[in-house]
């Protein structure tokens, strides 16, 4: 089943002329049950691409489905079945957390009688970190208070941006294998962006490689496991920034094309 497609979706930021483009024209598939990593520098496009899949942001051109839907009111109904972490976490700062998911609680239609305490021990947030408010937490806490957020009323596609930011090595790990289990356990499908290559090859089941707001490529785990071994790639990282020199010379190209 197709969770989400896009067709030549574009944003850009500011007036028509000197506009920032974010996005351009982007056609993407997502299929259920599998994890994507989203791999781009900074300024790629992946938090734009994850804003306008959540409803945080809206497309200057192009179109997008959601679980089948395309109208207004299909993607509003259909982003019940969404948990997102982009950016902070959202809450309110002299709330413990513990208060803060108590309201999302109330205000989720999806999340109705939802087992607070099992999503805690599910995140690695104990009873004492509960107790504190989101202004006294650090940055990891922060981010397992965020992804218990993502997962109030058990979303079936999950949108993470950077959920390993702030984690020690063993929180790393801790996350990993929670989207491991969420993915295999649950079958949420899972679009996660992160600079940690070397993580996201440990769990990723398909990539999709961003540069200035297009689709470079996307690949398989097992076919991109076979590209660099044809190469003689040790990791994913140098095979993406190959894909980046390829895109700069065909750049070079085509402006001395136009120069011309």
């Amino acid at each position: 089943m197709t969770v989400f497609e896009a067709r030549g979706l574009r944003k850009e930021y500011g007036r028509r002329r000197g506009a920032l483009t974010a996005l351009a024209g982007v056609d993407l598939r997502l299929e259920s049950g599998r994890i994507y990593g989203l791999v781009g520098s900074n300024g790629a496009g992946k938090t734009t691409l994850l804003r306008l899949i959540a409803g945080l942001s809206f497309p200057t051109a192009g179109s997008m489905a959601l679980f089948g839907a395309e109208d207004e009111k299909g993607l509003r109904e259909a982003r019940l079945r969404l948990g997102t972490l982009i950016a902070d976490a959202a809450g309110y700062e002299d709330l413990s957390l513990w208060q803060n998911l108590r309201v999302q609680e109330v205000l989720l239609p999806t999340a109705q009688r939802q087992d607070l305490q099992a999503l805690c021990d599910l995140v690695g947030l104990d009873r004492r970190g509960c107790r504190r408010t989101l202004r006294q937490c650090s940055t990891g806490q922060k981010q397992r208070y965020g992804l218990a957020s993502a997962l109030m009323g058990s979303p079936e596609f999950l949108l993470l941006d950077e959920p390993m930011n702030g984690l020690d090595p063993s929180g790393v790990a801790e996350m990993r294998e929670l989207i491991l289990r969420l993915n295999r356990e649950r079958g949420v499908t899972i679009l996660i962006s992160s600079h940690l290559l070397a993580e996201l090859h440990k769990i990723a089941t398909d990539y999709i490689f961003l540069r200035f707001g297009s689709v470079l490529e996307t690949v398989s785990a097992a076919d991109l496991d076979r590209r660099m071994e044809e190469r003689g790639m040790k990791d994913a990282e140098a095979y993406f920034l190959e894909l980046e020199r390829a895109a700069r010379a065909r750049e070079g190209s085509l402006l001395g094309l136009r120069e011309e």
